[in-house]
């Protein structure tokens, strides 16, 4: 299957890609699995709240649940950095998600992102 990931943030930086992912459903929840240039990516869906982990050249973990501030790190040859989240709107249905959050570091809002994740 595939899977579109598109974001936008505060510095008018545009990401739009697709990519060949699988997706696993139980009991709590789907996965889905896909790689990009940079890293291994899974992405958990649960009820309300989605867990994004990228594990490669960028390793991070990164937890959106509506109005709730969670904890992000972020590592990489350039970076490597703790920061939180504030989840401003998630929104989960069948095969999409829709999130817009602000990153935090310090209690500074650092940058703000819209997320579009789309099951093909």
């Amino acid at each position: 299957m595939k899977l579109r990931i598109r974001t936008t943030d505060s510095f008018g930086e545009n990401y739009d890609a697709t990519f060949d992912a699988t997706r696993e459903d139980n009991k709590i929840g789907v996965k889905y699995t896909y790689s990009d240039e940079y890293a291994k990516v899974r992405i958990f869906i649960l009820k309300d709240k989605v867990q994004i982990v990228r594990d490669g050249d960028i390793k991070s973990n990164k937890l959106l649940k509506a109005n709730q501030r969670t904890a992000f790190s972020y590592r990489a040859s350039y970076m490597n950095r703790n920061f939180e989240i504030f989840t401003k709107s998630l929104t989960i249905e069948d095969k999409k998600i829709s999130a817009l959050y602000s990153i935090i570091e310090e209690n500074e809002v650092v940058n703000e992102l819209t997320l579009k994740i789309d099951e093909l």
